[in-house]
């Protein structure tokens, strides 16, 4: 199946994105043209899942897709602008006028990257005014920018990378070029999304499974019996719906421990919502605590013991969900929304020989470091260690204890708490 790839910006533009489309004869590449900025929300809300990327003429329409959440980084793209690309404009702004100019003003563009360029070449009789990019509503600012600099004396010419800057600056006469995006960097942006969307698919087409393991909540004496096969069978009326959602496969593995075979495209935010749902129904109406891990991998077997291990990670009592893909890269996730991802395998080379002698457990020092990111607290205390890991004051100290001995943390300041007893201590990531 083709990759699909949808372009979009104003017609000039798209139709120069178009002259580079044609060498991708193995990808699908179709155009959308608008005429007004607010017409991008119903292209993509109409498209969105006929196309597997999007191409976007510039950081303009783009940033404005990216901010009305109708896309994600992750499925879209537009061309870069660098600073080969904008002094090929100045040329042939130059050769056009048959003078040279040496105060410009511009925009979009960061200052280390005009600076970058210069660093390069004898430039220093150029003075530049640059406005970087900040928002796609910021247009009528930009414009008076320029024209500011222009009436001052401080510009000769106008150099902007938006259609509707360069628009607006040619209407009240004010020399102006605008900076399109080469041929090497639109072709390059193509090809970046072609992988892109490959990668997408292969990682969608692999295995997924869903456990859910279940502990009973029930004082009869007798384990088997028969309110607990009805409760059993309550149960599976209700993995079964969860299961005809992911269009997967429902097998029951063993007393209380239920998997549904699926593949990882077909999990996303409304099949885990589906998921918290059916934990609280479950418990509310049967008394049944259900426990769920999900694994991805690239083969049956994998993704299984991905899910168990995501079993010996997770609490007991828990209503959250925990994910484990083929890096080992850990996601816990509960109702709320609130996510929570570390890794179980690396932690970067310079730690690696405190880590083998310090008695902690990779898992735990990136689970700690990650709490650390997420919560913006690079100084902690061995009583945040102990609530982050849902364990005992004692065995947050334990950790901090052994932590701090193999030079992993280090302390940076203490807490007084008030109280008659010893102060607190506080302690950060030596490479934090």
């Amino acid at each position: 199946m083709k990759v699909k790839i949808g372009v979009l910006g104003p017609a000039d533009s798209v139709k120069q994105i178009m002259t580079v489309a044609d060498e991708f004869k193995d990808t699908r590449i179709v155009p959308f043209v608008y005429e007004n900025l607010k017409d991008i929300d119903q292209i993509i809300k109409k498209n969105l899942l006929k196309y597997d990327q999007w191409f976007f003429s510039g950081i303009m329409n783009y940033s404005y897709a990216l901010e009305k959440k109708l896309i994600s980084p992750e499925s879209a793209i537009y061309p870069n602008m660098n600073g080969s690309t904008f002094f090929g404009t100045l040329l042939e702004a130059q050769l056009e006028a048959n003078t040279v100019y040496k105060k410009i003003s511009m925009d979009t563009i960061t200052n280390k990257e005009i600076e970058k360029i210069l660093s390069y070449y004898k430039l220093g009789d150029i003075t530049y005014r640059n406005r970087p990019f900040q928002s796609y509503s910021d247009s009528e600012e930009q414009v008076a920018f320029h024209q500011q600099l222009y009436e001052q004396g401080e510009s000769e010419v106008a150099v902007t990378f938006i259609n509707a800057t360069y628009a607006a600056l040619k209407k009240i006469g004010i020399p102006v070029y605008r900076v399109i995006p080469s041929y090497l960097s639109i072709e390059q942006s193509f090809r970046l999304l072609i992988e892109r969307a490959r990668s997408s698919r292969y990682k969608n087409a692999q295995m997924a499974v869903i456990g859910c393991k279940v502990k009973f909540n029930t004082n009869e004496d007798i384990h088997y019996s028969f309110k607990i096969n009805y409760k059993e069978l309550e149960l599976r009326r209700s993995l079964l719906h969860v299961t005809e959602k992911v269009n997967g496969s429902l097998m029951q593995m063993g007393d209380g421990l239920f998997f549904i075979f699926t593949t990882r495209g077909e999990i996303d935010a409304h099949v885990e919502s589906e998921l918290f749902t059916s934990i609280d129904e479950i418990k509310e109406q049967e008394n049944i605590q259900l426990t769920i891990s999900i694994g991805f991998g690239e083969t049956v077997s994998q993704a299984e013991q991905n899910v168990r291990n995501g079993f010996h990670n997770q609490q007991e009592e828990t209503t959250s969900i925990i994910i484990i893909d083929e890096d080992q890269k850990i996601t816990t996730k509960n109702a709320s929304d609130e996510t929570i991802s570390f890794k179980t395998i690396e932690l970067g080379d310079e730690w690696k020989q405190k880590i083998q002698s310090s008695g902690v457990s990779p898992g735990v020092v990136s689970k700690i470091t990650a709490y650390s990111r997420q919560y913006n607290r690079p100084e902690f205390t061995a009583q945040d260690v102990s609530r982050w890991l849902q364990s005992t004051d004692r065995n947050g100290r334990r950790i901090v204890t052994l932590l701090e001995r193999a030079g992993i943390i280090e302390q940076c300041g203490e807490i007084q708490s008030g109280i008659r007893g010893r102060p607190r201590r506080v302690f950060s990531f030596k490479d934090y």
